[in-house]
């Protein structure tokens, strides 16, 4: 079963909590008081939330509480109707709620029972580990169980394993009546801690063994026996198990082992040894752990360390500052953990202070009734409340309160929007160097409608052109005509690049519309081998050969007098052909497209260095005479 202990710092909170009786890892105890409040509560109205509420209104979070310690109150709460206050009853029912909500128990014929498998589990470890060990690693304590409970379980476990009290199964005789010696144990009832010997593998232990050593019930027995100088080889299993369980139920007593003798030297500095590794090893797990731990869990390290027994309480130990020095923490933390009262607590104040600051804002918020935003909330407080916070703390607080305004609120459909746009827009990589690359290591895309014939309604048909030139040539590569502007337009222009193939990594030039912003069309331009990249928004000069294009196409093809659509698309391929392969380019040695690409392959590298050249003085002029412009525009700005 999967534990849901509370965490150090919970356990801290209640045991402040003053509705508290008793706590343990697992599960709490109500006070008797709590209880009669809850089951008034519970006669007037039987209301479940009322009485959540109430718990929560006792300081109890939702850590302390959840599903299942509320449903234990509830079932205890319906089972108190025939109980009278102060009675025993109450006081079992209080224990059955917090035994109910651990988990470990369950209700059965209105009668709370041990989970079967559970209880099997810790017989099934028995005797090798204790019940109250088994028990104490359920996070449950003998306090929250009950002495019948505890009994109960360990009879059940005794039977279940066939076990007998070791004094029926070996009877203690002293010594000098042993008159059958084997395998040398009997030479142990010379050992001051072994109180006598019984049979050849039973050792009964003084009180003084007990009390020295019920501390280091974490060590294994057989290394424990080592250090009295007691070979463990020589016990039986019932023995050795015996001596485990005497450890675990150990109550100190006033027994004192007078030192007087070497051997007893010897077993005092092993013992000693053995503590302070012990305590060292403790200190190391503190100092690896103080990064992870919360204020109010420092405050219980530091309690714990306050107990620990320092060089005045014998003489060789360490003083208190050596401990802080050893665990890493400094004195200023360490005095201040013991004695303030607010150290810790920080989580709990900031929560008490923002439900006050919360209550001041929802004056504001539910003032005549009206919707109020975030700004106008914050104008108004003073006058209101006399308060006066932060926009971004009143917002903070109605955020966490789960309360929105429905003024001037983000409109989901738009934050998607510009969600999907930041995701996909790629970055301007051309950066207007049209003509500084080798042909095929560019591509240049747009989109441009295009209004023909006449519709049956009178207006104009329009239909839609997808284009794609190369800069550094010139050449049309494709021009795609549809009559829907949609991704079908723009993939199909892609698949008839594949007639041309690029260069690796050529890249792939658009503005930011919808439809290059696609992931099924940005996935097809990677598939193809390109690297995308787009305009500035609103700035047609990154694209500009591309619109130069259309600017020539509209002035030059008479694609308007089309009556159809299809003599549309035969129009635009007879222009593609003449543009590609009958035009003349100024800038390009008034050539073709198509002969100056032709032109261009046929160049060595020391031409199309010297070209590169030449190309590059005129695109730094272009940028200088673009900044020029731009400052004198920026003059006139506002006038």
């Amino acid at each position: 079963m999967e534990q849901q202990c509370f965490t150090e710092y919970e356990i801290y909170e209640l045991e402040h909590n003053l509705r508290v009786q008793t706590v343990c890892k697992r599960t709490f105890t109500l006070t008797e008081e709590s209880f009669l409040e809850l089951r008034d509560l519970w006669s007037r109205g039987k209301d479940k939330d009322v009485i959540e509420n109430q718990l929560e209104e006792w300081g109890f979070t939702k850590a302390h509480l959840g599903n299942r310690y509320i449903g234990a109150v509830i079932w205890g709460l319906r089972r108190s109707g025939m109980a009278y206050p102060g009675s025993g009853q109450i006081r079992k029912l209080i224990s059955e709620i917090a035994l109910l909500s651990s988990g470990v128990f369950h209700e059965e014929g209105g009668t709370v029972r041990w989970c079967t498998e559970i209880k099997e589990s810790i017989a099934e470890a028995y005797p090798e580990t204790s019940v109250e060990k088994s028990v104490s690693a359920l996070g449950l304590t003998r306090e929250i169980l009950g002495g019948s409970r505890m009994s109960s379980l360990r009879n059940y476990c005794r039977k279940r394993n066939g076990e007998k009290a070791i004094a029926e199964k070996h009877k203690l005789t002293a010594p000098e009546d042993i008159g059958h010696k084997e395998n040398g144990i009997e030479a142990y009832w010379r050992n001051p801690y072994v109180k006598s010997v019984s049979g050849t593998k039973t050792l009964i232990m003084r009180d003084t063994f007990y009390n020295e050593t019920y501390l280091l019930d974490a060590m294994q027995v057989e290394e424990l026996l080592g250090i009295y100088e007691i070979d463990a080889a020589m016990l039986g299993g019932a023995c050795l198990g015996y001596i485990r369980r005497e450890l675990e139920e150990w109550t100190r007593t006033e027994a004192v082992q007078e030192i007087n003798n070497i051997q007893l030297i010897r077993i005092q500095t092993r013992r000693l040894r053995k503590f302070e590794e012990l305590s060292l090893r403790r200190f190391d797990e503190i100092r690896a752990s103080l990064k992870t731990l919360s204020p109010g869990q420092k405050k219980i390290i530091c309690k714990q360390l306050s107990c620990y027994p320092t060089s005045r309480d014998y003489l060789y130990g360490y003083s208190q500052q050596e401990i802080l020095k050893k665990v890493g923490i400094s004195k200023t933390t360490y005095y201040k953990a013991l004695n303030s009262s607010s150290y810790g607590m920080a989580e709990e104040i900031r929560r008490e202070r923002d439900k006050r600051d919360l209550a001041s804002a929802m004056k504001v918020v539910s003032y005549k009734g009206f919707e109020k935003g975030i700004r106008q909330i914050y104008m108004m407080m003073p006058e209101i409340t006399g308060e006066q916070f932060a926009m971004s703390k009143i917002r903070r607080l109605l955020r966490n309160a789960g309360i929105k305004t429905k003024v001037r609120g983000e409109n989901p459909a738009r934050q998607r929007t510009r969600e999907f746009h930041e995701r996909n827009t790629k970055p301007n990589l051309l950066k207007r160097e049209f003509r500084l690359h080798r042909p095929n290591e560019v591509r240049l895309t747009d989109v441009t409608y295009l209004d023909y014939g006449r519709s049956n309604e009178g207006g104009r048909c329009r239909a839609y052109g997808s284009s794609c030139i190369d800069p550094v040539t010139g050449k049309l590569l494709a021009f795609n005509v549809s009559e829907n502007n949609d991704v079908e337009l723009a993939m199909e222009t892609l698949a008839k690049l594949s007639e041309y193939p690029t260069m690796i990594g050529a890249l792939f030039h658009s503005d930011q519309g919808i439809l290059y912003l696609i992931d099924e069309f940005q996935a097809m331009v990677t598939e193809m081998g390109m690297v995308q990249s787009m305009s500035k928004r609103g700035n047609c000069w990154d694209n500009a050969p591309q619109e130069s294009f259309f600017g020539h196409f509209k002035d030059e093809c008479r694609y308007e007098e089309c009556e159809t659509f299809e003599q549309l698309k035969v129009k635009i391929d007879e222009y593609a052909y003449y543009y590609n392969n009958e035009r003349h380019q100024w800038s390009r040695l008034r050539m073709t497209p198509v002969e100056y690409e032709a032109y261009m392959e046929a160049m060595t590298d020391e031409e199309f260095a010297a070209y590169m050249e030449t190309e590059r003085a005129k695109y730094v002029s272009m940028r200088e005479k673009a900044e020029k412009q731009a400052r004198e525009r920026a003059k006139t700005l506002g006038v």
